[in-house]
């Protein structure tokens, strides 16, 4: 499989396939041709779609390393199934699958001999891997046959740490399941057919070295591996000499006596080496680089025809070909320089910048970010409600027009978005430099100024627009950005890569500047707002009451909730700023509800007429029944994790129950997915309006002369227990995958929607890996309290176990 253009891997493969980028200095495809030719296998199809003619050029008909090679070109990306499907005359008896861009030690024969002892149509090679979050998850039963599999999961959907190579044995006969001609994937269409028709699948659990040559980190892992011996089967070839143990020079180099060479390294033919210089351990040269004196070079690789001037400092990083470092510039780990770029002398590359092919960078400069439209590589730059990092220091204005850059290029050009803020100095800075990004792209921007969440999320829907984005200085004085797409849904796992990986490449769509968007203010958006609100309850019902209200004051939130209320005749009261007690500041005072507000207008906690707090799961409970009592029959969403007496509720009103993985952005989609969209705003709104909820409930206990906690008394009673439990990111993939191989299925039933769900006698335990932190949750429910809180120590107990050891 030699198809692909390494997107991910840019620089390195600007101009150049993913499976010639070279490692120890020759194409990283040549290990895949070796490794199949010492086991035996030397008639070889090669798949190619990008620059097809590199690879040709390369290994012709494959005579070079004594195999017969073939090759198949795709005019257009046919998938990993299909390029193989384009294939098909060469694919006559059992055949291997196996990647041109990883390398890999693994023992094909075992793998085969294997894949005919168990009369398999399809064998996946798997491997074990402590963080399995960018593969394809593999489960299998204690037969090694495959039971489930998921394709680069997030935490809460990983069930195992045995992940996809790439690398199959199949029968022809699966070929049969492809359509010609047609983009067709293994893992995400192929495999699921074989797994539905019950074919004999297997994995195969390898023992040996695998690494997906994926990003520059693994790049440079890579060599390091090779270095250190952890990868077999490895020729340096004829040219090459072991000058000293683990220091292999190249023919034709002329290195310093003064020069220092630390092992392992690997210097290639023809290179200079000048006086005083430290090639430090895990160091490769290539071909015809030139080191200038007393210049220090460690675990950096270093293609052809380099010029490294005097006193220059490399440290873990990638340099392309014919590539000029001038005096006193210093590179660290994590960067690198595309082919023919040039550093200007004393000139400082931060850790993990990218500098693409043919730039100039002048003299005396730090550089911090790529060049140009560019970023360092940040796997949590999403986190469960947008990007988050510290204003100024992370998200700054350059940042913020990059990312609003690549969220339009995400999307199509032309397509209307709106854009709110807080009101705070920073957040509306931030907001004006997204726009920026945005505009370039083509987008057209509504700037609706300075608002909440829920508002935005209703303009998004009421005038149907493309989506949007909210900027917000949350209390931790950390900048939160959330991207919204059509009805105000947060946008999905999907999309959010996209606009990372596109911030990471700078690969943007920017327009000439007869088609950059245009920006149109919005005002009056709270009058909209307040004025929908108000038109779906009975205003009167809630009027006669008089009802009196503790808030907290969380700027235009509290505003706009007191707007709201003042026109339904309420006494809205503040609580003291230096207290948060709503408990103790709502005794004795005639209160009939309290609302703990949060910033954003979507979260808040809710307090009884008695200053009794409602917990998320009885709020959760709440919202059930005030979807079910306006809609008798209707259906609800509830996530994995909320207590099963909403199915009970739900039953009552005959009703339905659809439940939902537990994040915001799951619960909005099974909304608008299930219900007519009418229906669907309606319910939105009590999930993630604080405003709107508040108006509902008023309007009932209203209508029915009630107080909030009889309306509560309907919800029948639950118990349940929760946890937190440190686990580092490397362990997590194993602490589910050993949850489940442990449960005893006979006196107990798994649920594997999201995280593992352990159901049993007496109630039902739920581990699910949290995606922004290096912990797992566990929540619990049993038929007394003590039951739920046994049950959550017990996982917590086997959680630690697990944990800490092997």
């Amino acid at each position: 499989m030699a198809g692909g253009e390494g997107s991910r891997l840019r620089p390195l493969t600007c101009d150049l396939p993913k499976p010639m980028v070279p490692v120890m200095n020759r194409p990283v495809m040549s290990y895949s041709i070796e490794l199949l030719r010492r086991h035996n296998i030397d008639d070889i199809g090669v798949t190619l779609q990008y620059l097809p003619h590199i690879i040709q050029n390369h290994y012709k008909d494959g005579g070079g390393y004594n195999v017969n090679l073939q090759y198949f070109i795709e005019d257009t990306p046919l998938g990993t199934a299909g390029s193989v499907k384009n294939g098909e005359e060469f694919l006559n008896e059992t055949f291997i699958v196996i990647s041109g861009d990883a390398l890999t030690d693994i023992d094909l024969s075992s793998a085969i001999d294997f894949h005919r002892r168990k009369g398999a149509m399809a064998t996946l090679v798997l491997k074990k891997v402590e963080i399995p979050l960018d593969y394809g998850v593999v489960i299998t039963d204690k037969g090694n046959a495959i039971t489930r599999f998921l394709e680069k999961p997030n935490w809460g959907e990983v069930f195992s740490d045995t992940v996809n190579t790439g690398i199959y044995i199949l029968e022809p006969e699966v070929l049969d399941y492809i359509e010609p001609g047609q983009k067709f994937d293994f893992s995400k269409d192929l495999f699921p057919m074989l797994l539905k028709d019950g074919k004999p699948m297997y994995g195969y659990v390898a023992d040996g070295y695998w690494c997906d040559i994926g990003s520059p980190e693994t790049y440079l892992n890579a060599h390091y591996d090779i270095l250190s011996g952890r990868v077999s089967g490895i020729d340096f070839g004829d040219s090459l000499q072991e000058v000293d143990n683990n220091v292999w020079v190249g023919v034709g180099s002329d290195i310093s006596s003064s020069a220092v060479l630390g092992a392992p390294c690997l210097i290639g033919e023809q290179n200079y080496i000048g006086k005083n210089v430290r090639i430090g351990p895990y160091t490769v040269l290539g071909r015809r680089n030139i080191i200038g004196s007393s210049s220090n070079i460690a675990k950096t690789i270093m293609w052809n025809s380099a010029n490294i001037g005097t006193r220059v400092e490399l440290k873990g990083s990638a340099i392309c070909n014919r590539v000029n470092i001038e005096k006193r510039a210093r590179i660290f780990e994590g960067a690198v320089v595309g082919n023919e770029s040039s550093i200007g002398q004393e000139t400082i590359i931060r850790p993990f910048v990218k500098i693409w092919p043919s730039k100039a960078i002048g003299e005396s400069l730090t550089i911090k970010e790529n060049v140009i439209w560019g970023n360092k590589d940040d796997r949590s730059l999403f986190k469960q409600n947008g990007v988050i990092g510290q204003a100024i220091m992370d998200i700054n204005p350059s940042f913020a027009s990059r990312l609003g850059a690549a969220f339009g290029s995400v999307l199509n050009l032309r397509e209307r978005i709106a854009v709110v803020d807080d009101g705070r100095p920073v957040s509306t800075m931030i907001k004006h430099s997204l726009m920026s990004g945005m505009l370039s792209v083509g987008l057209q921007v509504l700037d609706l100024g300075q608002s909440i969440t829920p508002s935005l999320r209703y303009c998004i829907d009421k005038l149907d627009l493309d989506g949007g984005a909210r900027i917000l200085l949350q209390e931790d004085d950390h900048i939160n950005i959330q991207f919204m797409g059509r009805y105000g849904v947060n946008i999905d796992i999907d999309s959010e890569r996209k606009i990372q990986s596109l911030l990471l490449r700078g690969d943007f769509s920017v327009k000439p500047q007869n088609k950059i968007g245009s920006v149109e203010m919005i005002g009056d958006i709270h009058k909209f707002y307040t004025g929908d609100i108000l038109n779906t309850v009975n205003k009167e019902s809630i009027k006669k009451r008089r009802f009196k209200i503790l808030t907290n004051n969380k700027g235009i939130v509290s505003q706009i909730l007191a707007k709201i209320l003042n026109n339904l005749n309420c006494e809205i009261h503040f609580i003291k700023e230096d207290s948060n007690n709503f408990t103790e500041a709502m005794k004795g005072k005639d209160y009939n509800l309290g609302a703990d507000l949060c910033i954003d207008g979507e979260q808040l906690v809710l307090y009884d007429e008695k200053g009794n707090p409602i917990t998320d799961e009885r709020l959760f409970s709440l919202i059930a029944l005030l979807c079910l009592r306006q809609n008798r029959g209707c259906k609800v969403i509830a996530p994995y994790n909320a207590p099963n007496i909403i199915e009970d509720i739900a039953h009552e009103y005959m009703g339905e129950v659809i439940r939902t993985k537990t994040s915001k952005r799951a619960i909005m989609k099974a909304i608008y997915e299930n219900m007519p969209r009418e229906d669907a705003y309606k319910m939105f709104r009590l999930y993630f309006d604080c405003n709107g909820l508040i108006v509902k409930i008023l309007e009932i206990i209203g209508e029915e002369d009630i107080e909030l906690s009889k309306l509560l008394g309907e919800i029948p009673k639950f118990y349940m227990g929760k946890r937190e439990v440190n686990c580092p990111w490397t362990r997590k993939g194993h602490v589910i995958k050993t949850i489940i191989e442990d449960t005893d299925l006979d006196s107990n039933s798994l649920e594997l929607d999201e995280g593992v769900k352990i159901n049993h006698k007496n109630g039902w335990a739920l581990i699910l890996p949290d995606n922004d932190g290096a912990f797992c949750r566990i929540y619990t429910q049993g038929f007394t309290q003590e039951y739920a809180e046994e049950l959550a120590n017990i996982y917590e107990q086997r959680i630690e176990t697990i944990r800490q050891n092997p």
